[in-house]
């Protein structure tokens, strides 16, 4: 009966097509976003955002043309190059016009109803090269959503890369990893075997969830899971001593369920909060006591996140510099990459490369942002190298901003201050590799970029003053 129903929960989404149409769709929704907050405190997160959003919907699209559906290639290359364009007006801090950032809204609206309703991209007059390069990417995007040929010139996607797959589980993080939860699981294991547990089986079930790889700080998780749960149980306690009415409990359980989604997205201890009295509501509208669950869940789950505090934290031998400065280099070396292309106007690959570049940016981001909400010495090395990676973000936005400069500008690149750049990457991959963050910092740009003006010049000033040694 409950499988039947999760069935039918399903099908309005699967009724609206194919899942990448509805992917592109919120890839333009974001961009719509990240253009209204252009020039404003917001722009930087929304364009965060967009790039997951991004990423996503990379996820889903094949490598190969015949296995996707028609018509979506140009819509994404579009949304692609927009993006790029996004990126360098962020960069520059220069907004555009109202009518122009709800046309992605418009877009994604028709993507999602797939119809070839006629989007109008309003004559605005763009009068720097990155506006000039959303309104084509606009006016293509428009064009293949109402079904008709459009060509932004990107190049196809790469083949897939048959070591890919085969490089990341044989990998030095991935080993690590997998030691990590054999550790974890085994000390678990040796718990429960010495100790009488009534669920036993909670131990190592919630060693594998506090460990999942996906979730964030295995700290924060731990700590979250246990606080989580405790209160949970607590809440429970208290809804349990006013009423055991079935309907009572019925509503509070599904009102766990209700705010489950927006819980897990704010926080994961507020989803163990949200999650532990579901639970056991349930387990009491089943005919069994939940009450008598009370001591059991608690004491299960604070042993399984101590064990990994300790196997999976304190003791073991896994240093910071293994997951922030690794992604570090593979930022810079993207972005050296994705320069280069721009710079020897190697157009058959610059899209791919800058979205690789974009990716990685956004997992050391991620990393470094982990890293901050653990205790010292991982937090206090992703706040020595907070300053860097958003150094390597706003870089990304001027290559983009110089892209267009040369595309829509005529501008000629200064092989001087393109090797500048190149110097500042080397320099700072090799501080990632050295383990040595960066001791000096430098401001964020506050005023709109002159386009008359090189964008890669003002980048290059940006990197010198952050690797400037005292």
């Amino acid at each position: 009966m409950g499988a039947a129903f999760v069935v039918l929960l399903g099908l309005p989404a699967t009724a609206h097509g194919d899942p990448r149409r509805r992917a592109l769709a919120t890839v333009y929704e974001a961009l719509g976003r990240t253009l209204a907050d252009l020039g404003t405190a917001r722009g930087a997160d929304s364009r965060r955002v967009l790039t997951a959003r991004l990423n996503q919907l990379q996820d889903l699209f094949p490598n190969h043309r015949r296995a996707e559906p028609p018509g979506l290639r140009p819509m994404f290359e579009a949304a692609l190059a927009a993006t790029e364009a996004a990126t360098g007006l962020l960069w520059a801090r220069r907004p555009v016009p109202p009518e122009v950032a709800a046309v992605p809204g418009r877009l994604a609206e028709a993507v999602r109803q797939d119809d070839d309703e006629e989007v109008v991209v309003p004559d605005w007059r763009p009068d720097t090269p990155a506006r000039q390069a959303l309104d084509v990417a606009l006016r293509a995007a428009a064009e293949a959503v109402a079904g008709r040929p459009a060509r932004i010139g990107t190049a196809p996607a790469p083949p897939p890369d048959p070591w890919r797959l085969r490089g990341g589980l044989l990998s030095g993080p991935s080993a690590r990893y997998g030691l990590r939860v054999a550790l974890c699981i085994a000390a678990g294991s040796v718990v429960t075997a010495n100790f009488p547990l009534s669920k036993s089986y909670w131990v190592p079930m919630t060693i594998a969830f506090v460990l999942k790889p996906d979730l964030g700080s295995v700290f924060l998780r731990a700590v979250s899971r246990a606080v989580g749960t405790v209160l949970g149980v607590a809440v429970t306690a208290v809804l349990v001593s006013l009423t055991t009415e079935q309907w009572a409990l019925t509503a509070v359980a599904a009102g766990c369920v209700a705010l489950l989604p927006y819980a897990t997205a704010a926080h994961y201890g507020l989803n163990t909060l949200v999650m532990t009295p579901m639970a056991l509501l349930l387990l009491q509208l089943g005919g069994q006591s939940s009450a008598a669950e009370f001591w059991p869940r608690v004491l299960d789950t604070v042993l399984a996140s101590a064990i990994v505090l300790l196997f999976g934290y304190l003791l073991w031998p896994e240093r910071p510099r293994h997951r922030i400065e690794p992604r570090l280099v593979a930022a810079t070396t993207a972005l050296r990459a994705y320069l280069d292309a721009v710079t020897d106007h190697r157009r058959t690959g610059e899209v791919w490369l800058r979205r690789t570049a974009y990716r990685s940016l956004a997992d050391v981001r991620h990393e470094v942002r982990q890293g901050l909400a653990e205790p010292p010495p991982t937090g206090r090395l992703a706040e020595q190298w907070l300053p860097a990676t958003a150094a390597l973000e706003r870089l990304g936005g001027a290559v983009a901003a110089f892209a267009a400069q040369i595309r829509y500008g005529g501008r000629v690149p200064d092989p001087a201050e393109t090797e500048r750049v190149r110097r500042a990457l080397d320099e700072l991959t090799a501080a990632a590799r050295e383990h040595r963050p960066p001791t000096s910092t430098a401001a964020r740009p506050s005023t709109p970029h002159d386009p008359a003006l090189s964008a890669l010049g003002r980048a290059a000033d940006e990197l010198e003053v952050l690797l400037r040694r005292p």
